[in-house]
């Protein structure tokens, strides 16, 4: 295998991983916001969230690692939509905003 095979197999692997890894946060983000939607009285509109944003910051550990940035819909009174977010860093949810 030449060198440009193995960096494009390193790159589908990198890829696959991160793929497989943003599942994993994405179905604890629903979770969580189905909890707090629950807990707060509020309707989650479509039943899922969107992934808005990823960038890389250093953990509280001084790792680098993933901070993502969901976006889900909501409602009060099931007319008016809003938007909520959920920020993830690493696998732990950091935060969930209405």
């Amino acid at each position: 295998m030449d060198t440009t095979g193995l960096i494009l197999l390193i790159s589908l692997g990198v890829l696959f991983w991160f793929w497989v890894n943003t599942l994993t946060v994405r179905d604890r983000v629903i979770d969580a916001v189905r909890t707090t939607c629950r807990n707060q009285n509020l309707q989650l509109l479509d039943g899922t969230v969107a992934l808005q944003r990823v960038s890389v910051m250093r953990s509280h550990r001084g790792h680098m690692t993933l901070r993502r940035t969901f976006l889900f819909a909501y409602s009060a009174d099931g007319v008016e939509r809003r938007t909520g977010f959920v920020i993830t860093l690493g696998n732990r949810i950091e935060q969930v905003g209405l």
